[in-house]
């Protein structure tokens, strides 16, 4: 069987843009029938997490901390969409009633 790969001189092996991301969207049926490997847990500054038996356990008024953080942001950029859409809707019924 002839060998059909290319080789290219000037391949220095440095990747630019990393597409293990795309593993995850594309789908569980594939051609490529080779076992995924699994992905690490990283922490904030993308050092490897050792596995421990000893998870994080957050108290009742942490986790309602958190929940409340959590839907205010979203309610900022919700606010942020409304006022966004009213000045867009103010406009064009200015424009439209002249």
């Amino acid at each position: 069987m002839m060998n059909n790969k290319k080789d290219y001189s000037d391949d220095d092996g440095k990747v630019y843009a990393d597409m293990s991301a795309l593993d995850d969207i594309s789908p569980k049926l594939s051609l490529n029938r080779k076992p995924k490997k699994k992905k690490e847990k990283l922490d904030s500054q993308g050092y490897p997490i050792k596995d421990s038996n000893n998870p994080i356990k957050l108290t009742k008024e942490e986790k309602r901390e958190i929940a409340k953080g959590v839907i205010k942001a979203h309610l900022l950029y919700a606010l942020m969409g409304i006022i966004l859409l009213c000045l867009v809707f103010f406009i064009i019924f200015k424009l439209w009633l002249r």
